[in-house]
């Protein structure tokens, strides 16, 4: 297993600091998508600079997903 850490910007970055361990890159990459929509259903802002980064234990950011923003 291997840990994956959520980061989240919006102009300011914020560190997960604890991250969680999937067994690949695509779990925590689904894992990513989950808390996107748990922000779109639940967020009073729509803050279309907040992202979700999800960064590998050797620190490469393997994808981002904006919350807000419809994919291009």
């Amino acid at each position: 297993m291997q840990k994956f850490f959520f980061d989240m910007k919006d102009g300011v970055p914020m560190r997960d600091r604890i991250g969680i361990e999937f067994n690949t890159n695509a779990e925590a990459i689904r894992h990513c998508k989950e808390i996107a929509q748990d922000f779109r259903d639940n967020s009073l802002r729509d803050d279309q600079d907040l992202e979700i980064l999800v960064v590998s234990e050797s620190g490469k950011e393997i994808y981002r997903e904006f919350v807000h923003r419809e994919p291009e």
